[in-house]
């Protein structure tokens, strides 16, 4: 029996899935962060040591007998990550075909099984990735705000407190946000909110609180979700620029939206992001990830191994939409 493993490591969660190779599901795990921009090296390697070895336990196979793997691992941003990491995946036992890339590859394939077409992804972080039919492919730098990923989960929440405090100290204008932090955080006193943050760096806000505030018509809020459109849209655009198929009379691409903040799928959000892309890219097919980006994991170490692909297809993804 040809077994597959896939590996989806983010910054917030590390999902595991071993199949054979008609897709029936072996063994599914899931476990702690493994980005090693949060966790260190060490703690990846703790993360996937634990949660990978109980997998192949629970279906009683070895590492090197494992006919494809493919890891997506978060962090991989750099030519110089992806050294280490394809050395902490050897050490683990698992031999070739064994496929070493960035989080949002998986993604990809989870949305766009062919691997083809562009990924918009907003969770804990924020990063556009895209492969055209030549094999060519192009992200942004997905490191953070300071180098133009802006629109995670993390900046959304950033946003709304600074839209609080400014509110607080009179710098900018009243908003319902003040409110719902008050509520969150089980406060009764702005200012008292505030030092928490300052110093503990907890708010216990979410972008959920921020669109639901922004949906009742807080201006702020509003202002946040369009911000988070527009940043998320440029993003998905310079990918497709950089693949050349931006142009308004090219063919249609799948563009697969993931991550917590998109596949939540609210309205204040959503509704601006599918008119900014509609906008910029006319001819982008936007498609909300249905299933988890192991899946995709999954599918590359497939087509990795050369084996056919249709039967995991069918097995792991849901129906096509009409």
């Amino acid at each position: 029996m040809s077994v597959l493993l896939g590996v989806d490591a983010g910054g917030s969660k590390t999902d595991v899935l071993v199949v054979d190779h008609t897709g029936r599901v072996l063994d599914r795990r899931r476990a702690g962060p493994a980005n090693h921009e949060g966790v260190g090296h060490d703690g990846v390697r703790a993360v996937l040591t634990t949660v990978v070895g109980a997998a192949l336990a629970a279906t009683d196979t070895a590492a090197p007998d494992v006919a494809a793997s493919a890891w997506g691992l978060a962090g991989l941003d750099w030519s110089g990550d992806v050294a280490p990491a394809s050395r902490l995946v050897a050490d683990l036992g698992f031999v070739e075909p064994c496929l070493v890339v960035n989080d949002a590859w998986v993604a990809l394939c989870a949305g766009a099984p062919s691997g083809l077409g562009i990924v918009l992804n907003s969770g804990t972080g924020v990063v556009a990735a895209g492969r055209d039919a030549l094999g060519r492919r192009q992200r942004t730098p997905g490191v953070g705000a300071g180098f133009g990923d802006w629109g995670s989960g993390p900046d959304i929440v950033t946003a709304a407190l600074h839209s609080v405090v400014r509110a607080y100290s009179g710098l900018g204008p009243p908003t319902a946000l003040t409110q719902r932090c008050l509520q969150r955080s089980g406060m009764d006193s702005v200012e008292a909110f505030a030092e928490r943050v300052w110093r503990a760096r907890i708010s216990d806000l979410l972008p959920t609180d921020v669109w639901e505030v922004a949906a009742a018509g807080d201006a702020e809020a509003l202002a946040i979700a369009d911000r988070v459109a527009a940043s998320l849209a440029a993003a998905a655009t310079a990918v497709a620029r950089r693949l050349g198929v931006d142009s308004t009379q090219g063919p249609p691409f799948d563009l697969v939206l993931s991550g917590r903040v998109l596949v939540e799928r609210h309205p204040v959000l959503h509704d601006r992001l599918i008119a900014a892309l509609h906008t910029k890219l006319p001819h982008a097919r936007p498609v909300l990830l249905r299933v988890a980006p192991v899946v995709g994991a999954v599918l590359m170490a497939a087509e990795a191994a050369g084996l056919d692909g249709e039967p995991l297809r069918k097995a792991l993804l849901p129906p096509q939409r009409p």
